[in-house]
């Protein structure tokens, strides 16, 4: 495993999912959901957790990725999509699946949708910087 590669590829994966998670929220209705049901988060330490969470998400990503990379189909880009994938059937599903119990269905399956591009997209910048 080339564990730079890996950490490198897992930090700008973080940032990558920090950008996109800033521009998923100003989806119609999913600020004020969040502002409203969970108004800790819109504080400066809720905010910084946020930020904080998804950038570890990014690095064990990179790192995960340098273990299973070997088992995974040979095209890189491939790669990159079905570890993406496998990274939101694990992770992020999680919250629109709880979420179903407390908000509309607008809510929930924006963020499945958006959760889906998020890791898919993180997983192909992981595989590529791991590549090179």
């Amino acid at each position: 495993m080339n564990t730079k590669r890996a950490i490198i590829g897992g930090i700008i994966a973080g940032i990558v999912l920090n950008l996109m998670s800033f521009l998923f929220s100003m989806f119609p209705g999913k600020g004020e959901f969040y502002a409203q049901k969970f108004p800790e988060l819109m504080t400066g330490f809720g905010m910084g957790m946020m930020i904080l969470s998804l950038l570890l998400i990014g690095i064990f990503m990179g790192l995960i990725y340098g273990v299973v990379n070997t088992s995974l189909p040979k095209s890189q880009v491939k790669k990159g999509a079905i570890f993406g994938l496998m990274t939101f059937l694990l992770v992020g599903t999680m919250w629109p699946i709880m979420m179903i119990s407390f908000t509309s269905a607008y809510i929930w399956i924006t963020e499945l949708i958006f959760g889906l591009i998020q890791y898919v997209i993180a997983g192909l910048i992981v595989a590529g910087i791991y590549r090179k």
